[in-house]
């Protein structure tokens, strides 16, 4: 609850109705903006007052997160309670406040209401990427005869694991690559000769830069297996 903030009184000088129930003024032209199209242009109030006094409306709300009213013919007495609260457009900023005052007889009571507003924030961040590292790339053994195999290693971490798994993608000079995965492939020599094999791991990071890569040179002997 907020503490009573401010209660002015306006002595009415003859001219005050006698009407039990006179109308709130407030004439306010801007609405509260919080920003993102979000606006609050009311708040429903509720007052109180000595002797189970009770009246209940709508206030416009202006630009600045207090609210100004005026009442006419109130009773006179003392520990007057007003309790404010609306919901912005976007129906889940809310805005509420709480004054208490007192009346004096044959017054016009003008009270502001100052008003505490909470409600769901949007949050713009960048989002900074760790880039894929690979720690090693192994081959056993690095050199077989036509139509052997070479089993190929590869271990490689992302530190914040994301923003997608890690992913490996493979490639050969030469030979033929089965088993492919994050943590390794099978080599087949086809062909004699020198061939490099490489490996690119990536987090999904779309950035040509992001993606880690390696590479190994094996070697295919003539002759059988």
């Amino acid at each position: 609850m907020l503490a009573c903030l401010l209660a002015t009184a306006a002595i009415c000088a003859g001219a005050c109705s006698t009407e039990s129930d006179g109308p709130v003024t407030n004439t306010i032209s801007f609405r509260l903006d919080f920003g993102g199209g979000v606006m609050l242009s009311s708040v429903d109030y509720i007052l109180t007052g000595p002797n189970s006094f009770r009246r209940v409306g709508t206030l416009s709300v202006g630009d600045q997160p207090i609210v100004t009213a005026t009442f006419q013919n109130l009773p006179a007495g003392q520990g007057y309670n007003i309790r404010v609260k609306g919901t912005a457009s976007d129906d889940m900023t809310g805005c509420q406040g709480e004054l208490t005052f007192d009346v004096m007889a044959s017054m016009t009571a003008t009270v502001q209401i100052p008003l505490t507003c909470q409600g769901v924030a949007a949050i713009t961040a960048t989002v900074v990427n760790i880039c894929p590292v690979i720690d090693s790339l192994s081959a056993i053994p690095a050199e077989v005869r036509v139509g052997g195999s070479i089993q190929l290693a590869v271990e490689a971490h992302d530190a914040d694991n994301g923003p997608s798994p890690l992913a490996a993608t493979w490639q050969t000079t030469g030979g033929d690559l089965t088993g492919l995965s994050t943590s390794g492939a099978t080599f087949t020599c086809t062909a004699p000769g020198t061939f490099m094999v490489g490996v690119r791991i990536s987090d999904g990071q779309a950035a040509n830069s992001c993606p880690d890569t390696a590479k190994v040179n094996l070697t295919c002997s003539t002759g059988p297996a």
